[in-house]
């Protein structure tokens, strides 16, 4: 298994140069710039519409963000088709997604609470050998309920903080998922900086099931996400590309290590389209992943 320490250490101490370098420019900015108060906006008292923040969803790529949607507004983020395919030494998997929408609702400046549905899902694996078909899932996936909370920079600024605690609660078809509850914090941290590049350095803690008996393991999650228009195109159009691991303390369970792009196409100030492939680094990691999908902001 990788050292984490040796991994975190370099992400950790790149985060302290970028915020002491962005604190530093933003104390040199001209006065009068700083944020309307929002405070007072809550779900039944929404957010104008004319003081809401820039349309920030998640997608594409695996990267989370700190930025809450507005109080009282309603946000979705769904694939429209997503497809990932992963082989091993024995077996190849192919695995169809039509549908995982993302649903968050603004409560707070500061908060909003989100649940995501895996629509309908077909898992297919194979034996490398004989061909044969050696497991076969469809149906509905498992639902996650989270809780997005902004420490700081939800409103403006070159920093921004948040966390999300979540929970999967097991409402998978058979053959789709483990059958357990399963859940983790997220904490991305997104960084503006010059020249409009945009970086999120995230970290995350999952309890998740051992592989071969019912006892729970650590899972650490850390990645490195930019972005940047592609101006030259349109100002609507951006592009992300994206380191991710995932490491474990469950000898069953192998390190995923990939690299992730994605394009981002804003239709209107509330609708953007995404494309995206993710690509396996490992032989343990999945091959494959190519998906579009759509998010839609009310």
């Amino acid at each position: 298994m990788p050292d984490l320490s040796r991994l975190a250490a370099p992400i950790l101490g790149l985060a302290a140069f970028l915020v002491a370098e962005c604190s530093a420019d933003a104390a040199d900015a001209p006065a009068g710039t700083s944020a309307p108060d929002k405070s007072g906006y809550t779900l039944f008292n929404p957010t104008p519409d004319a003081l809401m923040r820039a349309f920030e969803p998640e997608r594409p790529a695996k990267a989370s963000n700190p930025f809450t949607v507005d109080a009282g507004h309603f946000q979705i983020e769904t694939d429209l088709f997503n497809y990932t395919h992963t082989n091993s030494l024995d077996a190849g998997n192919q695995f169809y997604e039509t549908a995982d929408p993302t649903l968050k609702l603004g409560v707070t400046n500061w908060m909003d609470v989100e649940v995501n549905f895996n629509a309908y899902q077909n898992s297919l694996t194979h034996s490398n050998l004989t061909g044969a078909l050696l497991a076969n899932g469809h149906g509905f996936g498992d639902t996650i309920f989270k809780v997005k909370v902004n420490a700081f920079g939800n409103d403006g600024g070159a920093v921004a903080l948040g966390f999300i605690p979540y929970i999967k609660v097991p409402s998978a078809a058979p053959g789709l998922g483990n059958g357990v509850v399963e859940g983790g914090l997220i904490a991305p941290l997104q960084i503006n900086l010059p020249q409009d590049f945009s970086l999120v350095l995230q970290t995350e803690f999952d309890a998740l099931k051992d592989a071969n008996d019912s006892r729970r393991h650590a899972n650490f999650v850390n990645l490195a996400s930019l972005t940047h228009p592609l101006s030259f195109i349109s100002k609507d159009l951006s592009v992300t590309v994206e380191f991710y691991s995932a490491v474990g303390t469950d000898s069953a369970t192998p390190a995923v290590y990939t690299f992730d792009a994605g394009l981002a196409y804003l239709i209107t100030p509330n609708l953007q389209l995404d494309v995206g492939a993710n690509f396996g680094l490992t032989k343990a990691s999945p091959d494959v992943n190519v998906y579009t999908g759509v998010s839609a902001r009310f």
